[in-house]
């Protein structure tokens, strides 16, 4: 599944990244240029831009219109029109949430100079994006979202 989110949607593109879902996010694209983007790419639209929703659909492209302020809330607005897989958040599995390419495990020894200090000392797993070679590890952030997945899976 392949996503194109609103720039108003950031927290939301950053999740879908983090759960291993190819999504691009845009800001400053006209909406006929994201909607072309979406058709040639078979993606799926997120949006709060009723406007662009509602062209996309006139276009044949999947959309979803975003109504809610909660993270929460939205990705329930999503799981209604698509099914996500809302599987455990893993370096493994996550996409680069700056360039949303995949990410490759890397040993420790090779990023020593990449990371801050205490990183490195307090953590044993790191991957590298295949393109930007950004360096993630599983910080407090993951905890974090981990129990925000678990709310929405105690919901379904």
């Amino acid at each position: 599944m392949l996503f194109l989110v609103d720039g108003m949607l950031g927290n939301v593109a950053k999740k879908l990244l983090l759960l291993g879902y190819d999504t691009e996010y845009f800001s400053g694209m006209s909406d006929s240029d994201l909607i072309k983007k979406a058709k040639q790419e078979d993606r799926t639209i997120i949006s709060k831009d009723r406007q662009l929703i509602a062209n996309a659909r006139k276009s044949d492209v999947v959309a979803i219109q975003i109504t809610k302020d909660n993270e929460i809330e939205q990705f329930f607005e999503i799981l209604d029109t698509v099914d996500l897989e809302l599987n455990e958040i893993s370096g493994d599995t996550a996409r680069c949430t700056r360039c949303n390419s995949q990410t490759t495990r890397i040993a420790k020894s090779k990023i020593s100079n990449r990371v801050p200090p205490k990183v490195f000392e307090f953590n044993e797993d790191f991957w590298e994006c295949d393109k930007c070679k950004q360096v993630y590890w599983e910080g407090s952030h993951v905890k974090k979202l981990q129990d925000f997945l678990d709310k929405i899976r105690a919901r379904v």
